[in-house]
Parts: C-alpha cells; structure tokens; sequence
C-alpha cells in the first residue's frame, strides 16, 4: 500500500550519505526508509531530553 509523504531535499556529506546507504544496504531497506527512522529516533531522543 502506497502512503502520501512529503518530499524533502536536503543536503548531505559524502560521509554521511555513504554511512545511511551502507545500514540501507545491510537491512535491505530503503535509503528514505533509513532517513526516515534515524530522524524519528533522533527527534524522540530530544522530546526526552526536553521532558527531564
């Protein structure tokens, strides 16, 4: 099933480009997928933080 999400272009190192595409590759998920679940871990990891 196809969702609707917002398209996003963002700029990124060779570094950090290379590192997402290398855990991309070794789940055999999606670059975006990738993206997509380092940023939710990120942000619930700052909604923490911000709570204590």
């Amino acid at each position: 099933m196809v969702t609707k999400k917002n398209q996003v272009t963002i700029y990124l190192s060779d570094e950090i480009r290379d590192k997402i595409k290398a855990i991309a590759e070794q789940e055999r998920r999606s670059f975006s997928f990738v993206v997509e679940e380092l940023l939710i871990k990120g942000l619930q990891t700052t909604e923490a933080e911000q709570q204590k």
